[in-house]
């Protein structure tokens, strides 16, 4: 974690140095952690979005052919309605 070198040099910056060492190495630390959640979280979001994209197209496609085969539907109702009214 900290080698013999760095631990040395800190020693010879009196109490003021050491604790600011030991606020970097923290602070390091903490950079680090919060770095891999971040990636992590961004890695889930980016999965959700493409499921959610997925699913949307789905669904839009299915919306479509909803649309086609009710439209489909009406005319042959319409063209039924208009044999039976004609002599």
């Amino acid at each position: 974690m900290i080698d013999a070198e760095f631990t040395k040099w800190l020693a010879t910056l009196g109490i003021g140095g050491v604790l600011a060492g030991f606020m970097f190495m923290f602070y390091r630390k903490d950079v680090r952690q919060y770095t891999e959640l971040w990636k992590l979280t961004a890695d889930q979001l980016i999965a959700i979005v493409r499921d959610n994209t997925a699913v949307s197209t789905r669904l839009v496609t299915m919306i479509e052919q909803q649309e086609r085969n009710a439209l489909r539907k009406a005319d042959i109702v319409e063209l039924v309605q208009q044999h039976r009214n004609t002599p």
